[in-house]
Formats: C-alpha cells, sequence, structure tokens
C-alpha cells in the first residue's frame, strides 16, 4: 500500500519517473492486474516501454482473459522486436474475440535475421494448424515464404488467397513474388490485367507505372503515370517520374512543364529545381542554371547542385568565385564539409589543375592528416596524374590507419601488379583484401591480373573468368580478352571485347587493348 501511495502522489506532484519505479515494484511484488494495468499504461504514456512491457506481461499472465492485457503485450513485445511471444498473445486475443492484424508479423519480419524469420514462419505455420483457413494467417505465411526466399509456395498461397478475394495487398503480393521470380513480363501482365479492369486503383497503378519504367518501356510507363496523373492533377511523385521519362526521351520542353508544376504547388520543389538546371545548362542558359541551382533546396540534390553550379562559374573563367562558393559553403554548413571539399578537389582535377588540385588537398590533410577518406581521394587523384608515390603513400597511410581498408589493399596491390614489377609484392596485397571481400569482383579481377603478371595463365583466366561471370563490365573484359588472346585464343577474345564494347560502347581501356593486339 505503502509503495502505491508513493506512486499516486508522484503521479499527481508529476514526478512520473518516480511513480513508474514505484508502480513496477508494486506489481512484481503484488501482482495485482488492476497495479499491473496503471502501470502499464503509465510507461506507455511516458514512452519507457521496457517497464510497460514487463508490467504488461504479468498483466497478461494474472488477468488470461483481458484481451487489453493481450493487446498491450503484443504491442510492446513488437516494438521489442520479440515476434515469437507476440504471436502467442496476439492468438489469445483471437480467442477472445478480439480483433487481431496478423500480417503485422509478416512485416516486421523483414528486418529479421534468417533463423529468427524462420521461427517466426514455423510459430505462424503452427497457428495455422490449429486455425485452418484463417485469411491473415495465410498472408502472414505467404509474405514470410516470399521474405525467406521460397518463392514457388509462397506464390501457391497467394494464389489460394486470391480465389476468396482480389484485395490489393494480395494483387501487390502476386506480383512481387512473380518478379523475384524474375517472371518481369509475368508480373506486369497480370498487373496490367488487373489494373484494366474493375479491380484496379492508385496503388496497383503505380506500381505498374514504377515495374514499367525499370523495365525501360518508357510509352507504357508514361500512360500509367498520365492516368494516375488525371485522378491527382498535383502529385508531386507522379509529376516528378513523368519529367525523368520526357527527359529521357529528350523531351526537355515537356519536362519542363512538369517541373515547373512542381514548384508552382510545391512538390517536391528542391528537386524539381535541380533537373530545370540541367534543362537550362542544355540550352546554354548559364545564369538561368545557376539560379535553378541555387534553388535546389538542401535535400539530397544539394550537393550536385553546389558542384553544378561551381562548374558553370570556373567554366566562365571566375575560378575565385567558384572557390570562394565553395569554401563559404564548407562554414556554413560543417555537416556537409567533407562532401564540399572532394567537390573542389574533382573540380580543380577535371579542368586539369594538377598541381592546384594537389595542393589543395595537402592544405586540407596537413590540418588533418589522419582523414582517410581524403587520404584515399588524394592517392586516387595522384594515380590519375601518374603521381604514383603519392597513390602508393597515401594507401600505405590508409592502411595503417584503417587495418581492415580492402578497398585500398587491392587499390594499391592492382596498381603494383600493373605498373610496376613489384608483382609478388601485389599478390600479398590483393590475397589480404580477398580475404576481407572474399566475393568482391573487381578484388578477383585484380587477382587474376596480377597472375597474369607473374604468367600463370591459367590461373589469371579461372578468377578473370569468375570476375566476368559475377561482375560484366568493360575493364575485366578487356583483361580477360588480353590474357585470351596472349594464351592463342584470339576468338573468344574478340567476343569477350565485343561484349565488354557492348555494355561500355566509348570505353577508352577496351578500345585501347583493342588497337594494341589487333591493330584497329
Amino acid at each position: 500500500m505503502y509503495e502505491l501511495l508513493v506512486a499516486e502522489v508522484a503521479g499527481y506532484r508529476s514526478r512520473y519517473d518516480v511513480a513508474l519505479a514505484k508502480y513496477l515494484d508494486a506489481v512484481v511484488e503484488t501482482r495485482d492486474p488492476g497495479v499491473a494495468a496503471r502501470g502499464t499504461r503509465l510507461g506507455l504514456y511516458l514512452k519507457k516501454y521496457d517497464e510497460a512491457l514487463e508490467m504488461a506481461l504479468i498483466w497478461a499472465e494474472v488477468e488470461p482473459d483481458n484481451v487489453a492485457a493481450h493487446r498491450n503485450a503484443v504491442d510492446l513485445l513488437l516494438r521489442a522486436g520479440r515476434l515469437e511471444p507476440a504471436i502467442g498473445h496476439m492468438e489469445t486475443v483471437k480467442q477472445l474475440g478480439g480483433t487481431t492484424s496478423f500480417d503485422v508479423f509478416a512485416y516486421r519480419a523483414a528486418d529479421l535475421a534468417p533463423k529468427q524469420r524462420t521461427a517466426v514462419l514455423g510459430a505462424i505455420t503452427e497457428l495455422l494448424d490449429r486455425h485452418p483457413g484463417d485469411e491473415q494467417l495465410l498472408f502472414s505465411r505467404a509474405v514470410l515464404l516470399e521474405q525467406s526466399g521460397q518463392l514457388a509456395e509462397a506464390l501457391a498461397v497467394t494464389e489460394e488467397l486470391l480465389a476468396l478475394s482480389k484485395r490489393p495487398n494480395l494483387i501487390v503480393l502476386k506480383t512481387s513474388i512473380l518478379d523475384a521470380m524474375q517472371r518481369e513480363d509475368d508480373a506486369i501482365g497480370y498487373l496490367a490485367g488487373v489494373v484494366a479492369g474493375p479491380q484496379s486503383n492508385r496503388r496497383l497503378q503505380l506500381m505498374l507505372a514504377r515495374m514499367l519504367f525499370k523495365k525501360g518501356d518508357l510509352a507504357a510507363a508514361k500512360v500509367q503515370y498520365n492516368n494516375a496523373l488525371r485522378a491527382s492533377p498535383n502529385d508531386g511523385d507522379v509529376l516528378f517520374a513523368l519529367a525523368l521519362i520526357e527527359l529521357e526521351q529528350g523531351n526537355d520542353l515537356k519536362a519542363q512543364e512538369h517541373l515547373e508544376r512542381m514548384v508552382r504547388w510545391n512538390r517536391r520543389s528542391g528537386e524539381a529545381h535541380f533537373y530545370l538546371g540541367g534543362i537550362a545548362e542544355r540550352r546554354s542558359d548559364t545564369a538561368g542554371a545557376l539560379q535553378e541551382y541555387a534553388e535546389a533546396g538542401e535535400g539530397y540534390q544539394f550537393i550536385p547542385a553546389q558542384a553544378r553550379i561551381a562548374s558553370l562559374l570556373a567554366n566562365e573563367g571566375l575560378w575565385e568565385e567558384a572557390r570562394a562558393h565553395l569554401a563559404n559553403l564548407r562554414k556554413q554548413k560543417p555537416e556537409d564539409r567533407q562532401r564540399l571539399i572532394l567537390i573542389e578537389a574533382q573540380l580543380l582535377a577535371d579542368l586539369s589543375q594538377e598541381q592546384e588540385a594537389l595542393d589543395f588537398l595537402d592544405s586540407i590533410l596537413s590540418q588533418e592528416p589522419e582523414n582517410v577518406e581524403l587520404l584515399y581521394y588524394r592517392a586516387m587523384t595522384g594515380q590519375r596524374f601518374g603521381r604514383l608515390d603519392i597513390l602508393e603513400a597515401d594507401l600505405r597511410s590508409v592502411i595503417e590507419l584503417d587495418p581492415g581498408n580492402a578497398d585500398a589493399m587491392n587499390a594499391l596491390g592492382y596498381t603494383l601488379a600493373d605498373q610496376t614489377n613489384r608483382h609478388e609484392e601485389a599478390l600479398e596485397l590483393i590475397e589480404k583484401a580477398l580475404t576481407i571481400k572474399p566475393d568482391e569482383p573487381a578484388f578477383i579481377d585484380s587477382l587474376g591480373w596480377v597472375q597474369y603478371r607473374l604468367k600463370n595463365f591459367e590461373m589469371a583466366l579461372t578468377y578473370l573468368r569468375q570476375a566476368f561471370e559475377t561482375f560484366r563490365n568493360d575493364e575485366i573484359a578487356a583483361h580477360l580478352g588480353e590474357v585470351l588472346w596472349v594464351v592463342g585464343d584470339k576468338k573468344e577474345a574478340n567476343q569477350v571485347w565485343e561484349q565488354g564494347l557492348e555494355l561500355a560502347p566509348e570505353s577508352e581501356i577496351l578500345k585501347n587493348i583493342i588497337q594494341r593486339f589487333r591493330g584497329e
């Protein structure tokens, strides 16, 4: 009684922390359901979820027929990420005649580790044995199966549900499963059929539009987005999607209409200004572009907009203004300082101001000698200008400061293999990088390249083929083709190079390799 009196007086005097502690002590000691209910509610009000959960579990245990007790236990267990015991309390709510939502478990399980998700799937499956045909449980099981990669079984359960109801969330689930099964055309065909019929709604229409856009069918995507726009003329997301499609199709004027409408209605206006800046640039309207970029806001487009402002000023010969602009921003926005430094260094390097770029990075690093990101960037800048001494010194500093930096190990190892005769040293660095990131295609490519330089041609081919199968790009194609040519398989070398050119028609590394070996 004393504990409860102290709790009540403390609550009356707004000493809620004291009140909660006293309630918790009283609940643990007395296990009284009324006290547990009051303590749980206070814990929720104060957002002290651990204490609230402890009292809610006691409340549900001592008053097993109270729906509110079990509902509170479910909510707090879900908040704590304890899905399995929450399922048991949700089942009790169902048995007591309360409203349930088992589908919440499927959505919450998306962030679980595979082992935990499997346990939740097992618990839902057991519940289905006791409550066969329950649509919420079936839906949860279908979603969990999809999340676990058991796609065929997930599709079968979803089809079973669709036979009972054509709810939009089931249509979305079937479409997502088909897409995950790499049946993109089937997914789009199914969804297009739904959208064309009486079951269509805005969510499904936009999902179809996004899938068509992702596939590259811009004309069909535009039809769906325009249909959605008619129903909601000032939807910023739809206007932005249509603007991107028009830009991709080279229709700057139409894109500009959509973007200006976004600005007029203040819908994602920062992004709209950024893309309007790009349109102005293509028209050689530098003043207009600078104005648009200046209004690009502070979202994700802020840094790219500042990079464009600096570049435009520099291209106009206003070097001092460009650098002063970036320097002022670094003072105004310290949270973006590092990225703004990189913009200035990149700008100087892109305009072949080699010494200015290196001097600028030197001035920053003299104050921050342990800045790993800037050291790595200066190393790459050194490589760009043929300064192997800078590259090696900075990458070794990075590795010393960050012994697990596999990217620095690989970059140094590859450079030593490609540009020096220190091949054994390169091999050691690359192999160490691969112990940290064993499946990284770029590292496997480096390993193949150093084996080639060591004249271990069979090993080189093994690794380079593996890299190219995992990640097809022009540089790996160039390496693999060169080794194939050197070992006498000129036919396959040409095939690999042609595949690389299909991926990157303007690739300088491929053009150089082909010219060197084929004389073209």
